[in-house]
């Protein structure tokens, strides 16, 4: 079997590049979907020494059709046909040579800008590579042979993908040593993504029912309990609570300060797997609470320069909210402000304060 070496190597030397390991799954739906594409192909028959012929033409329109399913936030599988077209020969176009092919592909998505949340729903614009497995089909009016039906191929793309699932692909693509095919298209995936536009359904929450008072209404007879807020006035350790606002078993607001665990990559809104653990309890108890309306408030410590500080909180407090759109609470529960390094609760001197600096918090607004 014989196949463009250097192309499917920098393929591989490219995907390497980024990281191995597949983006964090939560909010991934796995779906079906199918594209069209046309273009045109470079097509280079091999003929043997001594014989007349040239390649006069080596250029034709061509079309591919496709099917395929999101595996993996990163990761789909493809199986396509195309009709690459034909290649003149020489002299005097004394013959043709056609190309239909028929491939089986993995791809592998290196990245959406926009970050994780695009990733998980193919959203926005992206590059991804492809390697892939398949069968080489020709025909002709002069006498050839084929030295392989199976064969090994390769290509790059871009997808820019939108909100309702339609996305533009385009492509170069290699077939063995000699059919390429340079292609742009549409494709369709069927079913919601991992976005907000539907509202996944509520997870199983990891949240004891005892444990948050105040959220259930199947809890059982309480004693006195002065504040309403489902937690007896014997182990309140924040009497006067508003009345409908979350609390949790020691009748403290959830939402009332820093919430612990929120952290992020360095210099980055990526949030860290622990964050992404708290969040999930953080969005459980906004679901069951519809009324209530959150400020999502992120802050710095000192360390760089102020404006880096307000962008970067910025960025923070905005992935926060989207990972929570993720989980199904709705937009409108939530509203995003950014303090930067104005506001500190510690000594930025120490790394101990910068690290308590560097924070989350929540604050109920609306009731």
């Amino acid at each position: 079997m014989t196949f463009n070496k250097s192309l499917i190597a920098a393929l591989i030397g490219t995907a390497m590049c980024f990281p191995a390991v597949a983006a964090d799954s939560s909010g991934f739906k796995k779906r079906f979907y199918i594209g069209a594409s046309a273009g045109s192909s470079t097509l280079e028959p091999e003929i043997e020494s001594g014989l007349p012929f040239t390649i006069q033409d080596d250029s034709d329109s061509a079309f591919k059709g496709y099917i395929g399913f999101d595996v993996t936030p990163r990761f789909a599988a493809e199986i396509s046909a195309a009709d690459l077209g034909e290649a003149e020969i020489g002299p005097d176009s004394a013959g043709t040579v056609f190309y239909d092919v028929i491939e089986l592909s993995g791809l592998w998505h290196l990245f959406k800008f926009g970050g994780r949340e695009n990733l998980l729903d193919r959203k926005g614009l992206g590059a991804f590579v492809k390697l892939g497995v398949g069968v080489l089909d020709n025909s002709s009016n002069l006498e050839f042979r084929r030295e392989n039906d199976i064969h090994l191929s390769g290509g790059v793309g871009v997808e820019l993908g939108t909100r309702i699932g339609l996305a533009f692909r385009a492509e170069l693509e290699a077939f063995d040593e000699d059919a390429m095919l340079a292609s742009g298209g549409l494709l369709w995936r069927f079913g919601g993504g991992g976005s907000t536009s539907k509202k996944p359904k509520k997870a199983e929450s990891t949240v004891d029912d005892s444990a948050i008072g105040g959220l259930t209404s199947n809890a059982p007879p309480l004693l006195t309990d002065d504040d309403n807020d489902g937690v007896p006035n014997s182990i309140d350790d924040c009497s006067g609570t508003a009345v409908g606002e979350p609390v949790d078993a020691t009748g403290c607001p959830v939402f009332g300060g820093t919430l612990e665990g929120v952290q992020f990559a360095v210099n980055s809104d990526q949030l860290l797997d622990e964050a992404q653990a708290v969040l999930n309890d953080a969005a459980d108890v906004l679901l069951a609470n519809p009324d209530v309306k959150v400020e999502v408030q992120a802050h710095t410590d000192s360390q760089g320069p102020e404006d880096f500080n307000i962008e970067l909180s910025k960025k923070r407090a905005l992935s926060t909210v989207r990972y929570l759109m993720l989980r199904g609470v709705p937009s409108e529960q939530m509203a995003a402000r950014a303090f930067g390094e104005s506001k500190p609760i510690d000594d930025n001197g120490t790394p101990e304060g910068r690290a308590a600096n560097r924070r989350v918090e929540f604050h109920v607004i609306e009731r």
